[in-house]
């Protein structure tokens, strides 16, 4: 079964978010447009009846209460919910109004009476399952008192016909009772509702959260690898420089060169050591382990075999020495494209490798016959291979094949670019 994501409009997301924002004034505006068709035909029956003023007061004051509590229904549910339901269990009470066209109905049976349905919904879909349920027992217990006072249509005004006093005795029963829980389910399910999106947006949220996280951190652990592994190859072209520096100064350790040998070879020693202390606190290890490179490759090879992925290696054109940098960078980066097969294409994946030493640079190609990695995740360990490569002047490129596989492929330069300089 296919999930289905609601995706609201951004009009429509706007217009919840100001009612959200706004829920008393959304609401006052409610209870205005419910009083025009509800409210004024209300007041014109009641001015219209020839009833005593104290009943038409009271009558008019039940209607009013039950308007009024639209208002805060939202941000009092409960309390709105009790005042309406004491309004009209004063409507129920009072005596019959009388029409001057000598009919007699009772004034539960005023339109503006409608409004009580709304509050329902409101305290039902706002409460916890409890209070809903006991405002549920109230409607049912004023649905009871109604049935009572209409019960018979002739105290009233209304037919007294054997055959239509059970029709409607059974249609105001079922029809008062239907409404009563439809309006109550109808709450219940839109706070279901509402519960289950929050919940779908918290977990979105979450979700985002920690995809960025691990984007950051994959980035930052990869920045502090390349870090490390760039002072390791500075260090060694540092001892080099050294070495040579001391050979040239004791080459001829008379001529006017060899003092300029020497305070090269004092910088170099002392850089050296800068460098040597630095990278053992980048380390977290302490470790100084050599960096690997090409000549690694068959372990790397074997290790990824072992785990059951078949690898097919096929190298075209003559291998070239690569400077410490660039052998390390390619070195992770078939580090990087092995070991995603061997992550999303499965154990029993087979893999096609090859190293074209071309006159521009070296460049490597990983292709597989698995899915590869989901979109959302491939940029996590794909983003510091891009990286990397980019500060030797290098690129990368990865996706889906056409049919099925996926494909890594990345140009190498033979020798690292230096990167612009911050003042340039």
């Amino acid at each position: 079964m296919v999930g289905v994501r609601e995706s609201p409009s951004p009009a429509g997301a706007a217009v919840d978010s100001f009612l959200n924002r706004h829920q008393v004034s959304a609401d006052a505006v409610l209870a205005v447009l419910l009083v025009l068709p509800l409210g004024l035909v209300s007041l014109s029956l009641l001015r219209a009846s020839d009833s005593p003023l104290s009943l038409r007061l009271l009558a008019g004051l039940g209607l009013l209460v039950l308007h009024g509590c639209v208002v805060p229904r939202r941000l009092r549910p409960l309390a709105a919910y009790g005042l309406a339901a004491a309004a009209m269990l004063l409507l129920v009470a009072l005596p019959p109004l009388h029409d001057p066209g000598g009919a007699y109905y009772p004034a539960v049976l005023l339109p503006s009476t409608l409004v009580f349905g709304l509050l329902l919904y409101t305290a039902s879909g706002r409460l916890e399952l409890l209070p809903s349920l006991v405002c549920l027992a109230v409607t049912l217990t004023g649905v009871v008192l109604v049935l009572a006072r209409l019960w018979n249509p002739a105290s009233w005004g209304g037919s007294s016909g054997s055959y239509e006093l059970v029709a409607w005795r059974i249609g105001l029963s079922v029809g008062l009772v239907a409404a009563a829980a439809c309006l109550w389910s109808l709450g219940r399910l839109s706070r279901m509702r509402v519960l289950f999106l929050s919940e779908l947006r918290a977990k979105a949220g979450r979700a985002e959260a920690d995809r960025a996280r691990e984007r950051k951190e994959a980035a930052r652990a990869e920045r502090d690898r390349i870090s490390r592994e760039m002072h390791d190859v500075v260090s060694h072209s540092l001892a080099v420089m050294v070495s040579q520096a001391e050979g040239g100064r004791l080459s001829d350790p008379d001529s006017p060169g060899a003092g300029v040998f020497a305070t090269i070879a004092g910088v170099g020693r002392e850089a050296l050591r800068d460098m040597r202390g630095l990278l053992g606190v980048l380390r977290a290890d302490g470790g100084t382990a050599p960096q690997p490179g090409l000549g690694d490759l068959s372990d790397l090879l074997d290790h990824v075999r072992d785990t059951g992925v078949r690898v097919t290696v096929q190298e075209v054109g003559d291998a070239r020495p690569l400077r410490p940098a660039v052998d390390l960078t390619a070195y992770r980066v078939i580090q990087e494209g092995l070991t995603n097969v061997i992550k999303h294409a499965g154990e029993t994946a087979s893999a096609d490798m090859t190293l074209a030493w071309r006159p521009d640079g070296l460049h490597i190609t990983i292709t597989n016959d698995g899915a590869g990695p989901p979109a959302e995740e491939a940029g996590v360990g794909l983003t510091g291979m891009r990286e990397r490569l980019s500060m030797v002047g290098g690129t990368l490129e990865a996706g889906r094949r056409p049919g099925t596989g996926f494909e890594l492929s990345a140009t190498v330069p033979y020798e690292p670019r230096s990167l612009p300089s911050s003042g340039s």
